[in-house]
């Protein structure tokens, strides 16, 4: 796989939070050392830390709700009646559409007839 084309093919959005991990400046203040046991060890800023704490708060709320409120919401499904709702309130605006544009002097009924007319009168001579 090449990480290269992975990676220009990505959103900006998506790579936002983690250009400035990824991309570590060694003029940063020192706080975390970034190699294991190893030969060259490089340093990691405050800013990494904050940026591992705030994913590791973010994914702890997405297991909630994946554990916690998904279930609840199966459990006591409201989709039926928000499909419902959702269709009583277009006919109803359906309804009030055809209401003003079928007013005497609206401007629906004048296109309306004088497209028809344009097409059933008889030829002008």
């Amino acid at each position: 796989m090449d990480k290269k084309r992975l990676v220009k093919s990505l959103e900006p959005e998506d790579l936002k939070g983690f250009e400035e991990f990824i991309e570590g400046q060694p003029s940063d203040s020192n706080f975390l050392p970034k190699g294991v046991g190893g030969a060259k060890k490089e340093v990691a800023g405050f800013e990494h830390f904050t940026f591992l704490t705030n994913d590791s708060v973010r994914l702890t709320k997405l297991k909630f709700l994946l554990s916690e409120k998904l279930p609840f919401s199966s459990r006591f499904d409201q989709s039926g009646k928000l499909i419902q709702e959702q269709k009583d309130e277009i006919e109803l605006l359906k309804k009030k559409m055809f209401e003003v544009c079928d007013k005497a002097g609206s401007p629906y009924r004048k296109s309306i007839s004088d497209v028809f007319n344009s097409f059933f009168e008889p030829p002008k001579v």
